[in-house]
């Protein structure tokens, strides 16, 4: 019997042919264009709603699962009855079901602890069961009660002197952006002659406090009409925005006020008439006591 050396050789090649097979068909039939829509923000305690998008090429679907982080919390399976399962997060959030399917996640009353990474998992159906995962940061934000303070050290400013303000925005999450405007123009690094300087304060409880300093040199031409407005921008990506206004006058030095010739009420010259009045008048006292005086005696 003639050995049978090419037996292996056709046995590599179909093993070839049927893996090109199955690349070819995960080419052409494989899961693709997964993507996630989700907001950037919402605020603590709204709803939010998260979508899936995939493509599965004519593939059945076998599960989409979201997470937080690595936690899951909910699931889908077509083949199972029934097909959702959700599992515990926070103990105030909760899943929508009436609002969740093989394409969106609805989560209610988020707390701010709920801020971070989104996944969506996508699996198709087998023989292949090919899967791809995305995610999506999500800030779940805490508004300032209040508008920013600001404060100036005085109100009034000569030419050259500096001007520092400081504004803060107490106790939101995540820290409020601040932002500075002259005379509504905002100012930036480039701005000539200003410095801003500021800081994030962590707070018990996990909230923070957004400090801002401006620092600029009083210039005449930052006081139109010898006023020059400063306004204080609080914002936390597109949901809040607050500002507070403060207005700082020019203190420039006075002209002393001219009186005119007519109103002057001193001088030498009216000296001069003053005496002549008054040496007048004493003559013509005397001459009429010495007659009176003479008439008296006859």
């Amino acid at each position: 019997m003639e050995p049978r050396s090419g037996q292996p050789a056709a046995a590599a090649v179909g093993c070839f042919l049927f893996f090109l097979l199955i690349a070819l068909a995960s080419e052409v039939f494989g899961l693709t264009g997964v993507r996630i829509w989700n907001p950037e923000a919402i605020r603590a305690g709204e709803t939010l709603r998260l979508s899936c998008d995939y493509d599965l090429q004519g593939v059945p679907l076998y599960s989409i699962k979201w997470y937080f982080g690595d936690e899951e919390f909910y699931r889908y399976v077509p083949k199972e009855s029934p097909p959702t399962r959700v599992f515990p997060l926070s103990s105030s959030t909760s899943v929508d079901i009436s609002e969740s399917n093989d394409h969106k996640v609805t989560l209610t009353n988020l707390p701010r602890e709920m801020s971070g990474h989104y996944k969506c998992e996508v699996s198709a159906d087998g023989p292949l069961f090919h899967t791809q995962i995305k995610e999506s940061y999500i800030t779940i934000i805490e508004e300032p009660k209040s508008p920013p303070i600001v404060f100036a050290g005085k109100l009034k400013y000569s030419k050259g002197e500096p001007v520092v303000i400081n504004c803060t925005s107490y106790s939101a999450f995540p820290a409020t952006n601040l932002t500075w405007y002259i005379n509504d123009i905002k100012v930036t690094s480039q701005t000539k002659y200003s410095k801003i300087v500021s800081w994030i304060v962590p707070e018990p409880g996990g909230m923070e406090t957004s400090k801002s300093r401006l620092e600029i040199k009083a210039r005449p031409t930052l006081f139109p009409n010898g006023r020059m407005l400063v306004r204080c921008e609080s914002s936390q990506f597109a949901l809040y925005k607050k500002y507070t206004v403060t207005e700082l006058a020019e203190d420039s030095p006075k002209l002393a006020q001219m009186m005119s010739p007519s109103t002057v009420l001193g001088g030498s010259r009216a000296n001069s008439a003053n005496k002549f009045v008054t040496n007048v008048v004493f003559a013509l006292v005397a001459c009429l006591a010495s007659r009176i005086a003479s008439s008296l005696f006859r």
